[in-house]
């Protein structure tokens, strides 16, 4: 939640000295142009800054560019300088800017099984760049901010923006069905010049299906892996995966004839930070513990947290959502100041209450935005200078409805004891070699979750459905 320096990324000169090309080269681009350079640079720091930073660790940042040379060297643009970038967040996630920007964040790294999958997925970030999909991907979500910054003004109020920030995110569009299926296809055509499976391709979109399954299983909502939204902007998962199962095989090669790679990548990624990065707090099922700040609170039941670089959101199916963050108080000399000359001024307050919640000076208040219940919280930070605040906006035929459960999570922000900060502990991957008469059940029972942890243990291991784990074989467990 709270922001992270930026490290060091990683410079790549790409050369193309690879294995034997099976599959001819895809159209030959043009190299990459200056101004496409310029768009990229230009969004860097604030898509590093947005995703928690770089992901600084001496293993997996090398990693991740020896593969990114290898792809990129396979690409329409083998002698062209490529840059990428591993983001310090959880979520799956990979991406690439005009210019050559590719990101990947540790999320995704962790999700894959082997290399020759980190491959693939990298594959399909270059294709969008060699294949010139990024130009007006990048104008709409630029559009997006401005209808926010749009609405702020119409309002004359800075809350319109701060709702809209809650689910802003959702607005960076994504590409076109026809340029992600192109991407699909080019990309498997790099992994085969590269030297790996294709079979890799299709293998980390059903994984990717997977984990999109159980996160809307965890939100209590409904996942169709062959559904496709007349909004949606992308192909189904589920055709993806036939799609590219189909070009695997139309290869002629066999599977696991080409390199998979799966010890190095299980060899690169042990004891790789999984979840939340500790500095910026993390969260454990309905809480919300920031060790270095020392702070904790819990969410009702139903909300799905997501913590990010500049605040936690969590998003309940009824459309209620809440949004956590620190601000300067400004001067204001109490939380009743803060709430009416700081951070609503603008705003009509109403039920207006200066509390006690466990020891820490606060104030509420509720006003309606664009047609929304909003409740707003701050808390003293206890320096003076900053506060902690919630802002939770709900549907007005949920307020009622919702009002006990959101009372409580107000009142259960609470100031750690430094034993309590000492005995916090960020999750880790932890690489393990399955014995004998171990089961994917026993196997689970040793993770950090408790609720499905058989099913995130098969989502995370890229395993079916009533699939079992042999002897000598790789996992990945997840614990403290």
């Amino acid at each position: 939640m709270i922001p992270t320096l930026m490290r060091q990324s990683f410079h790549l000169t790409l050369a193309a000295v690879l294995a034997l090309i099976l599959l001819p080269l895809a159209t030959a681009q043009a190299q990459i142009s200056d101004s496409e350079r310029r768009q990229g640079a230009g969004a860097h720091e604030q898509i590093v800054a947005q995703y928690g930073g770089v992901y600084d660790d001496p293993e997996v940042g090398p990693y991740v560019a020896r593969v990114t040379t290898r792809m990129a060297g396979a690409s329409s643009l083998p002698n062209e300088q490529f840059r990428v970038t591993v983001l310090n967040s959880p979520v799956v996630n990979a991406f690439a800017l005009p210019g050559g920007y590719v990101y990947v964040t540790r999320g995704l790294v962790a999700l894959a099984n082997s290399e020759a999958e980190l491959a693939s997925v990298i594959g399909h970030e270059i294709a969008h760049v060699t294949q010139r999909h990024g130009q007006g991907r990048q104008n709409r979500a630029i559009g997006a901010t401005l209808l926010g910054a749009v609405l702020g003004v119409a309002v004359g109020s800075d809350l319109v923006n701060q709702i809209f920030s809650i689910g802003a995110s959702g607005f960076l569009a994504d590409y076109s069905r026809d340029q992600e299926n192109e991407a699909d296809r080019v990309g498997l055509e790099m992994l085969v010049r590269a030297g790996y499976d294709p079979y890799a391709a299709p293998s980390f979109l059903g994984s990717l299906g997977a984990q999109s399954a159980l996160h809307a299983e965890l939100q209590g909502a409904r996942y169709d892996a062959d559904r496709v939204d007349w909004l949606a902007s992308h192909p189904a998962t589920g055709q993806r995966v036939r799609d590219t199962q189909t070009q695997a095989n139309a290869t002629g090669l066999g599977r696991g004839v080409r390199m998979t790679g799966e010890a190095t990548h299980f060899a690169a990624i042990d004891g790789m930070l999984y979840g939340d990065d500790p500095k910026e707090g993390y969260v454990r099922g309905q809480r919300f513990i920031h060790p270095d700040m020392r702070f904790a609170f819990e969410v009702p039941d139903g909300f799905q947290m997501t913590n990010s670089s500049s605040a936690v959101t969590a998003r309940h199916p009824s459309g209620a959502q809440v949004k956590f963050d620190s601000a300067s108080r400004k001067g204001a000399g109490n939380m009743v100041d803060y709430l009416t000359k700081v951070w609503a001024r603008d705003a009509r307050l109403s039920q207006m209450e200066a509390i006690d919640v466990n020891g820490i000076p606060t104030a509420t208040g509720v006003t309606r935005v664009k047609g929304k219940d909003v409740r707003l919280v701050a808390y003293d930070a206890g320096d003076s200078s900053n506060v902690f605040r919630f802002l939770i906006a709900t549907p007005p035929r949920e307020t009622d409805r919702l009002e006990a459960g959101i009372r409580t999570m107000v009142l259960s922000f609470t100031r750690l004891s430094s034993q309590q900060a000492a005995e916090a502990s960020p999750l880790r991957l932890a690489m393990h070699k399955v014995r004998r008469g171990e089961t994917v059940k026993s196997l689970a029972a040793k993770t950090a979750f408790s609720n499905v942890p058989e099913k995130r243990f098969r989502v995370l291991n890229g395993l079916a459905n009533g699939e079992q784990v042999q002897p000598g074989q790789m996992v990945k467990l997840i614990v403290e």
